[in-house]
Formats: structure tokens, C-alpha cells, sequence
């Protein structure tokens, strides 16, 4: 369950840097008013925009479940020793 869970986040995450690397390169163009970056917008512009945006989102993710992760071992610690104590 928990694999099929990992899954479907990635999945989501993966649409997501599909959607935000074009939204991020026009971003930089018309802030930064430079025409010339409008060629990042090409198949090699996306892949490497997506590919930072992609891995960026990955590591959010992980660094803000590092303390929630933390907390679901502990749980279940807590939980065996409980399930020892009924079982005796």
C-alpha cells in the first residue's frame, strides 16, 4: 500500500514539473524582458527547466516529510510495545 501511495505521489509530481517548466521559463522571459530566452522555450529549454523543476519539487517533498516520517516510526514502536504487553 504504501509502494502504491509512493507511486501516485511521483506520478502527480511528474505532471506537475510538466505543467510548471513551460509556466516557469515564460515567467523568466516576461520578468525579465530578455526576448532572447524565449529559445529555453524549445525541446531542450523544457527538458532541462523540467528536469530542475522535477528534482527540486522530489527534495521539498522529502525534506518536509523528514520530521512526519520520523513521527510514523515512533508510532509504531509505541504500537509494538503496546501489541506485546496485550499478547502476554
Amino acid at each position: 500500500m504504501r509502494q502504491k501511495s509512493f507511486k501516485k505521489k511521483l506520478f502527480f509530481t511528474f505532471v506537475f514539473s510538466i505543467i510548471v517548466a513551460p509556466l516557469a521559463i515564460i515567467h523568466g522571459v516576461f520578468f525579465d524582458l530578455d526576448i532572447s530566452q524565449i529559445q529555453r522555450l524549445g525541446a531542450e529549454g523544457f527538458l532541462f527547466t523540467f528536469a530542475i523543476v522535477f528534482v527540486g519539487l522530489l527534495l521539498l517533498e522529502k525534506l518536509f516529510n523528514i520530521e512526519e516520517d520520523e513521527e510514523i516510526i515512533n508510532i509504531k514502536k509505541r504500537l509494538n510495545k503496546l501489541e506485546k504487553r496485550r499478547g502476554k
